[in-house]
Order: C-alpha cells, then sequence, then structure tokens
C-alpha cells in the first residue's frame, strides 16, 4: 500500500508517454482538451490503484490496455484508425523504452535497482520514463509554436508495428540464448549479431522517416522556387512583348497622327472617336489585371487568376499588399502560390466556384485572408487539413511551408472550414 502512489506515478508517465507517442508522431486524432485530459488522468489513477490493490501477473498490463481502449473511444475522431495508430505508438515504446531495459535486466542485472519489492519498476526505468514523458511534451510544444504535425502514414504504422515484434523476437532469441547450453565464443557471436540487428533495425528505421520528411519538405520548398523563376520568366517575356508593342506604335505613330489629321480636317470627328478607341485597344500595352500593390505578388495573383479564368473559377481580389514589399521575393511567392493553388485544387470539381482574396493592414501587420467554396467540409486537426491527393508521401506540405514562413516574419498562418468555405488567414509582420 505505501507503494502506490509511486505505481500510479509510474503507470500514469508511461500512460500519457503512450498517448502522446500516437497524438505527435503517429498522428492519431485524440481531442486532448483540458477536461479530456483531467478524465484521463481520473481513469488512470483509478485503473492503477484497482490493479494495485487486487494484483494477479498481467492486471496492471490489462488495466493500461483498456484505460487505453477507453481513451481511443472518447476522445479519438477515428477510431478504427486510430487503433492501429496506438498499435504504431505501442510498438514504437516498446522498441525504444522497453526492449533496452530487458536487454540490461539479461546482460547487467545489477544496474537494474528495484523501487518495488515485485521489481515491477527500477529506478532506470523510472528515470527514463521521466525523460521520455519531458520529451515528448518539449516536442508538443516545439510542434504548436512552429505549427506542424508529423505525418505518419500507412506504411510507417506498419513499419513501427514491425519494428516492435522484431524487438519483442530479438528479446527472446537473447533470453534462450543465455539459457543454452553453447560455448562462450559462440555465445558472444550470436549475442553480438541479435544486438547488432535490433540497433541497425531501429536506426535505419528512424533514419528513414527523418530523411524521408527531409526529402519531401526540400522538394516543396523547391518546387516553390522554381514556381516564382517561372513566374520571373513569364514576366519578362510579357515586358518584352509591352516593349516591341511600344515600338510598333511609335513607329506607326506618324501615320495614325495624320490619319487623326486628315478625319479632323474632314469633320468626322465620329470616325476619330472609334479610330482613337480602336488604337488604344491595338497599340497600347494592357495593365493586365489585378494590381496588388507589390511587384512580385501581381506576378502571382496574375498567373493563379489566369488558371482561374481558364478554368471558370470567379477570382477577386480586394486590399493592398504593399506591406510585403519588406518580405523575401521567394518567401511572398511560397506564401501565395501555395495558398492559391489549394484552393484552386478544392475549387476545380465545383460549380460556381470562387476565391475570395481580402487584404487589411494594422499598424505593424499585413492580413491577406483566401476564401474558396467547398464540395464538404474539411476536417482541420491541429490547424493542420490532411492533404486529399492519392500520393500523401510526396504532398500535403504547402500549408507546414506557408506556416513556416509566417513564423519567419512573426505571424501565422490558420485555418478555418465551415461547411461551406475554406478560409486561409495569413498574418505577418510588416
Amino acid at each position: 500500500m505505501k507503494y502506490l502512489p509511486l505505481e500510479i506515478a509510474n503507470n500514469l508517465m508511461e500512460y500519457w508517454s503512450l498517448i502522446l507517442l500516437a497524438q505527435y508522431i503517429c498522428s492519431a486524432h485524440m481531442d486532448l482538451r483540458r477536461r479530456n485530459v483531467l478524465l484521463c488522468f481520473c481513469v488512470n489513477i483509478i485503473g492503477t490503484a484497482l490493479a494495485t490493490l487486487f494484483p494477479t501477473d498481467y492486471s496492471l498490463v490489462a488495466c493500461t490496455g483498456l484505460e487505453l481502449l477507453l481513451t481511443i473511444l472518447l476522445f479519438s475522431k477515428k477510431r478504427l484508425s486510430d487503433l492501429l495508430r496506438f498499435l504504431a505508438a505501442f510498438a514504437l515504446w516498446y522498441a525504444l523504452m522497453l526492449t533496452p531495459l530487458l536487454f540490461l535486466d539479461i546482460l547487467m542485472p545489477q544496474i537494474l535497482v528495484p523501487i518495488f519489492p515485485d521489481h515491477s519498476c527500477t529506478w532506470f526505468g523510472l528515470i527514463t520514463d521521466i525523460l521520455l514523458l519531458a520529451a515528448l511534451l518539449f516536442l508538443g510544444r516545439i510542434l504548436r509554436r512552429y505549427q506542424v504535425i508529423l505525418h505518419f502514414r500507412m506504411g510507417e504504422i506498419l513499419g513501427s508495428i514491425a519494428l516492435g515484434l522484431f524487438a519483442f523476437i530479438d528479446v527472446g532469441l537473447i533470453l534462450f540464448l543465455y539459457h543454452a547450453n553453447v560455448s562462450p565464443l559462440t555465445h558472444y557471436f550470436f549475442l553480438v549479431v541479435f544486438l547488432g540487428a535490433f540497433i541497425l533495425s531501429t536506426g535505419y528505421f528512424l533514419y528513414s522517416v527523418i530523411t524521408a520528411r527531409m526529402r519531401v519538405y526540400r522538394e516543396a520548398l523547391s518546387r516553390s522556387q522554381t514556381e516564382y523563376l517561372q513566374l520571373q520568366m513569364e514576366a519578362l517575356q510579357d515586358t518584352k512583348e509591352q516593349t516591341e508593342q511600344t515600338q510598333r506604335m511609335r513607329h506607326d505613330l506618324a501615320s495614325h497622327m495624320t490619319m487623326l489629321q486628315t478625319l479632323c480636317q474632314e469633320g468626322s470627328y465620329e470616325e476619330v472617336r472609334k479610330y482613337v478607341e480602336r488604337l488604344s485597344q491595338d497599340t497600347i500595352p494592357l495593365a493586365g489585371g489585378i494590381l496588388t500593390g507589390n511587384k512580385v505578388a501581381d506576378l502571382v495573383v496574375r498567373a493563379k487568376m489566369k488558371v482561374c479564368e481558364e478554368h471558370g473559377i470567379a477570382f477577386t481580389f480586394q486590399g493592398s499588399l504593399s506591406g510585403f514589399d519588406t518580405l523575401e521575393a521567394p518567401d511572398i511567392c511560397g506564401l501565395l502560390s501555395n495558398a492559391y493553388d489549394n484552393a484552386i485544387e478544392a475549387c476545380l470539381s465545383q460549380e460556381n466556384a470562387y476565391i475570395h482574396t481580402k487584404v487589411s493592414t494594422t499598424r505593424n501587420y499585413t492580413v491577406v485572408q483566401i476564401v474558396n467554396s467547398i464540395e464538404k467540409k474539411v476536417s482541420l486537426r491541429g490547424n493542420h487539413a490532411a492533404t486529399t491527393k492519392t500520393d500523401k508521401k510526396s504532398h500535403g506540405y504547402g500549408i507546414d511551408i506557408m506556416k513556416r514562413i509566417a513564423y519567419k516574419y512573426n505571424g501565422s498562418c490558420t485555418l478555418h472550414c465551415d461547411g461551406q468555405e475554406f478560409s486561409l488567414k495569413i498574418v505577418v509582420l510588416t
């Protein structure tokens, strides 16, 4: 009974480590508001107390499993997929936390000083649990600060489960090796093989997950920068065409003036008016539509407006982006291109689709709000909308890029969906 508080604290840390692993790493859809967190605390404390007061061989494990299952059923928006994600979280926790403890228990049991008489918890295990929980809480704070969600896709979920199974088999093989009657050389050889296989498999899994994130993000950022260069090339081409058109107009100016003078002498003023209108349409370069107040933004907005016209999407722009003059050109392109690309993609399959942009300025900030029509409500979690494209591994990073750029300028990027419209709000310090 005197060890009950420590038992509750230890089980509570393991319980929340699994919850946070699933939420942050495996992209579980848990609603962890303050009220729900307090309820989870109560459920876990009651379950641990009952398992400790009425101990059996597997009572604590069974209670923890039931608590996790109850948490999913109560607070998850996608219960079936989150069951699989919790399996992945448990597999990662087993491979990264419990497996090293089991190795130490087999190889160097003197290190694991027990806290409880039944050896159910050791000081080494308690310290590692505290460090893991602290690391997960710190990771959650970083992810919220940078408005990022780690997307654990199906292949990585299955890879996590496979890693956990491999770690379980590896522990069993080492345990079998220690009870087998083999020579010291054979014992040492297989021990190195089993430990090396576990270290290599774990390292390779973590390396593959990290490099995949970095590669896809760099590709998305590169696409944004390439689009900016393409827009610059198109702008140069337009400028060249306008210059040539102006030169032709100057070349023909003398003949046009002669014609106008002749018409005026004849008193054909109506013909003069028509001739001037026709001459203006044929020779004067057009401004090109929307002017945002920023040259780089003009390139992006005009290009996206042209795409909208081709697909019958109503496009409006209100306000001035003159405050964007303090932003770097690639960042302006990254913000607006990704925002409009997502909006256009959502509107392609709709009738009477629209994209409205409204810019407002305060004393220190420029606020850009882009609203587009939608067919069905988009599910948002953690200020993030999952990509609807089939190739989810290579997409879904446009919003992350916008958030990082906004944060670079002490701003934010927030999403909202009410079932009829999807709204993106970009705020940057200008």
